[in-house]
């Protein structure tokens, strides 16, 4: 199944009024009007304050005015119903951000009927920000609508040119999303190759464990700093209260990569994180300053997201060992904190995979890399003398990843007792431990089918195809692990995973 387009809608970060952008549908595009004090990071987002969230949301369906618009099309893709008289998009109370119908005669100055005069709300498309569990106060009626004729900023709306909208709704499809944010074209341009590392601590009053949460080690994956946003701002409200210990916030830890929108600003930040005598590349002056914290800290969350589609789950570190590859002493500890982070699913053996898969390339004959390059912030945390997970929140474009990563940093407060919470439940089912990789060995070689990381296999199962049609099987019943469905020679077609005995609760 084909996914549907995305909608795009960028702001010059720099140049021009803060309100005017330019909505995309694949090579179609228009200009538009955003609020009229421009975006905000969706975690900072509040009612009133005419600004317009950042990050990727759903759009379900619209609505349209029939008597504005007696010839507005029937037979479009995407769900389209006629306004009533008495509809009614909530702003304040129970029903908060929510579409509720007014009884004959009350609030006529509320109706979403009301600008017909204007011609604004001839075409709504609600946008699914704050809907899922609305929290009064953080924005409501974040819509698509007609732009005023002098493209003049909204409340916090997209506003399209009425000439466009015709246009615009017949390219709306099934499952869309907008994806709301700044122009990234010009950055690497300019960005100063020394951007600062921000980072946001909150101290308890009374001793506890220092935990560090960072997000976007990876440019393109936005849901880490925006759940890691919503809980700063939560913190600094008070509805959040550290009360024992401490908690960094990195939002973003490759401010170069994260500007750009891309995986990478040089290179990939979480492989070969050590500290460097001699700087090589911007990733390397940031692990510079990235390891010495992460050393000053006891637990580490790290929030990513992955390409294609797939649950949630948290990588953790292997067993205690006195190995030479990852010796370790804390994985009761680790364990227990990976089980209780929302996730099902709670994977491990990463680094001792990693070096079977360079070993294999080595015997394809390809260059190789140092074992290092598999040393990520988990890895490097184990070996500084504390513990720390990976969190993968879903894909890259699902708005519920935010919520995952928000959730987990909820959770990992309560399981450290640095805030007064209830413990969290357990809720990991599955654990599964990296037993091997297939490579990638020739051009032409692919997996078999659409797998997703956690996807079961029975042994003897065709996974991937080598392109003189060897096919190579399940050696076990197991798991598939990232995979990879644009390998190249050299690259990794897929990890395989088997159930691991291993115990998590603790």
């Amino acid at each position: 199944m084909t996914a549907a387009p995305k909608i795009l809608v960028r702001v010059p970060q720099m140049d021009g009024p803060r309100h005017h952008g330019t909505l995309s549908i694949g090579d179609w595009s228009t200009p538009c009007t955003v609020g009229a004090d421009g975006l905000i990071q969706a975690s900072f987002k509040r009612e009133g304050d005419k600004r317009t969230p950042i990050g990727v949301f759903p759009l379900r369906y619209g609505f349209f005015d029939s008597v504005a618009l007696p010839d507005f099309p029937r037979d479009l893709a995407f769900p389209f119903v006629p306004l009533t008289e008495d509809m009614i998009w909530e702003e304040d109370g129970a029903d908060y951000n929510r579409l509720v119908l007014a009884g004959q005669g009350e609030r006529p100055d509320e109706r979403l009927t009301r600008r017909r005069a204007e011609g604004l709300f001839d075409i709504i498309v609600p946008i699914g920000f704050n809907d899922a569990v609305a929290e009064l106060g953080r924005g409501s009626a974040i819509f698509i609508h007609a732009a005023r004729a002098d493209m003049s900023g909204t409340a916090g709306c997209i506003g399209v040119p009425r000439d466009s909208m015709a246009e615009f709704v017949s390219r709306l499809r099934p499952g869309m999303l907008i994806d709301i944010g700044y122009e990234t074209a010009d950055d690497r341009k300019r960005l100063d190759p020394e951007t600062p590392l921000e980072t946001v601590r909150f101290t308890g009053l009374a001793p506890g464990p220092k935990l560090i949460v960072v997000g976007a080690v990876h440019g393109n994956e936005t849901c880490g700093p925006q759940a890691i946003l919503r809980a700063i701002e939560d913190c600094r409200s008070g509805r959040l209260l550290v009360r024992r210990g401490e908690v960094t916030f990195l939002p973003v830890a490759n401010m170069k990569a994260y500007r750009q929108g891309t995986r990478e600003g040089d290179r990939n930040l979480n492989r070969d994180l050590r500290d460097k005598t001699i700087p090589e590349d911007y990733e390397d002056r940031v692990g510079n300053r990235l390891c010495p914290l992460l050393r000053d800290h006891d637990v580490l969350l790290d929030i990513h997201s992955f390409r294609g589609e797939g649950e949630a789950f948290v990588f953790a570190g292997p067993p205690d060992n006195k190995g030479p590859v990852e010796p370790f002493r804390h994985a009761a500890a680790e364990g227990a904190f990976a089980a209780r982070l929302g996730t099902s699913i709670v994977i491990h053996g990463w680094l001792g995979a990693y070096k079977r898969f360079l070993e294999k390339r080595r015997e394809l004959g390809h260059s190789n890399m140092a074992a290092s390059e598999g040393i990520g912030t988990t890895e490097y945390m184990r070996f500084s003398g504390g513990y720390g997970v990976t969190l993968e929140c879903g894909s890259h474009e699902d708005p519920e990843a935010v919520e995952v990563g928000y959730a987990a940093i909820l959770r990992a407060l309560a399981h450290l007792d640095m805030i007064d919470a209830s413990p969290p439940d357990v809720t990991a089912r599955t654990v599964i431990r990296v037993a091997d990789v297939l490579v990638c060995e020739a051009e032409g070689d692919r997996l078999e089918s659409p797998w997703r990381t956690g996807d079961k296999v029975a042994h003897g199962q065709a996974i991937a195809r080598r392109a003189n049609g060897e096919v190579l099987e399940a050696p076990a019943d197991g798991f598939i692990i990232f995979p990879n469905h644009a390998a190249k020679p050299g690259d990794g077609l897929c990890y395989f995973g088997v159930a691991s005995d291993r115990a998590l609760a603790g």
